[in-house]
């Protein structure tokens, strides 16, 4: 049996706040990264050919923009596992979007932020997604509870 998402306290939340701030500029760098060896091997589509196929299968001379996009691919990818292993889950790459399980009147919610907010300041419905967004002012959350 599986533990089950990590639920966050506001203030857990907000200590992870500088870590997340380095981590999503050092994914900034490597979406930049990625979208140059995108355009070196001919664009989105051509992109798609290559990560589906084997890179050594890459023509001739194509073959080291294949391998530099496969391999910054995987920087990407490495590198939203990394934020979503302190528990909370990247939402929106380009937008710095971060939500954070929390408990609110006994109910699952996410504790919202975003890259430039100075503190986590928001939440919404686990089902309701960013237009859903409420101020946090005022609100009780509740301090997770485990069980045995």
């Amino acid at each position: 049996m599986g533990e089950g998402p990590r639920i966050f306290t506001l203030e857990e939340a907000n200590a992870l706040l500088p870590a997340l701030e380095l981590a999503l500029g050092q994914l900034a760098r490597l979406r930049a990264e990625l979208e140059q060896a995108i355009q070196a091997v001919g664009g989105p589509e051509a992109a798609m050919a290559v990560l589906a196929q084997e890179v050594s299968d890459a023509e001739g001379e194509r073959l080291p923009e294949a391998r530099r996009l496969v391999g910054a691919a995987e920087e990407v990818r490495a590198a939203v596992e990394r934020v979503n292993a302190h528990g909370c889950v990247l939402k929106d790459i380009d937008a710095g979007l971060v939500d954070f399980y929390a408990m609110r009147d006994d109910e699952p919610v996410f504790l919202c932020w975003q890259l430039g907010e100075p503190k986590v300041a928001h939440w919404h419905p686990l089902d309701g997604g960013f237009a859903a967004r409420q101020p946090i002012e005022g609100v009780e959350l509740e301090r997770p509870r485990f069980m045995n």
